[in-house]
């Protein structure tokens, strides 16, 4: 399953994928722009802090699949 990171917009909701993410512009205490590949651009109606903090998040657990994936094919995983 392709993994999204929901945010909070002025409209509603955005569903991200991590790996398009360029940037977050914190402009604002209270809400920030996050700049897409492509040259999308979402306002987020939520702090930049939190956008990012679960962008990290979802970045780490498919560095952790990824890791544990090549372990286990190389047979030093566990089993």
């Amino acid at each position: 399953m392709i993994p999204f990171v929901v945010v909070k917009t002025k409209s509603g909701f955005a569903y991200l994928k991590p790996e398009h993410v360029i940037a977050v512009n914190a402009s604002d205490p209270e809400d920030c722009l996050i700049l897409m590949a492509h040259g999308v651009t979402i306002s987020a109606a939520e702090p930049a802090e939190d956008v990012v903090a679960r962008l990290e998040a979802e970045s780490r657990e498919q560095d952790d699949a990824l890791l544990t994936k090549e372990l286990t094919r190389n047979g030093h995983g566990p089993r």
